[in-house]
């Protein structure tokens, strides 16, 4: 339970960290500020990149944990070496870039019009805050080896009003 509490902390805190930046966006298109269109939209639906290569370890939804407990997770795991290049799915601005509670080193990319993809347990970040990042560009590393899934990238996609959304349903199929 004391996991769960600080797992439910640093989603708080994430939670708060896109808030924070969907407010500024809707402040900004309030007083009339040209709305460009993001560089993920729903257009985009099974065409993203994978940031990185591997099997996934958990999907996005509630699962159920020791003791029956409700684990609710916003976004994959994708199983990796550590040190496995991670890569940006998408065009973008870096909002933070660095360690975030149980998340470990993480980063977050504001894609624009509303949407943002979170890559957390990373080794270390190779953007900075305020970076722009293209589609493929190198992010960071894969880490976690010390987390209860071992070494893995988590990789959520928030839409607007910052709701987690399926990345299986954003990434390209695989064959």
């Amino acid at each position: 339970l004391r996991r769960l509490n600080v797992l439910e902390r640093d989603e708080r805190s994430l939670n708060d960290r896109i808030a924070a930046l969907e407010r500024a966006r809707r402040e900004a298109e309030a007083r009339g500020a040209a709305s460009a269109t993001g560089a993920i939209t729903t257009g985009d639906l099974g065409g993203l990149d994978w940031p990185v290569q591997g099997r996934v370890i958990y999907e996005f939804g509630t699962s159920v944990g020791p003791n029956n407990t409700r684990i609710p997770w916003h976004g994959i795991g994708i199983a990796a070496p550590v040190g496995t290049p991670v890569r940006a799915v998408a065009a973008g601005t870096v909002s933070l870039a660095g360690p975030l509670g149980t998340y470990l080193t993480s980063v977050l990319v504001d894609h624009g019009g509303g949407y943002y993809t979170f890559y957390a347990y990373l080794d270390d970040a190779a953007v900075r805050t305020g970076d722009r990042v293209t589609a493929g560009q190198l992010i960071g590393h894969v880490g976690g080896a010390s987390s209860d899934q071992g070494a893995h990238l988590h990789f959520e996609i928030r839409g607007q009003g910052g709701i987690a959304l399926d990345p299986l349903n954003w990434l390209k199929k695989r064959r």
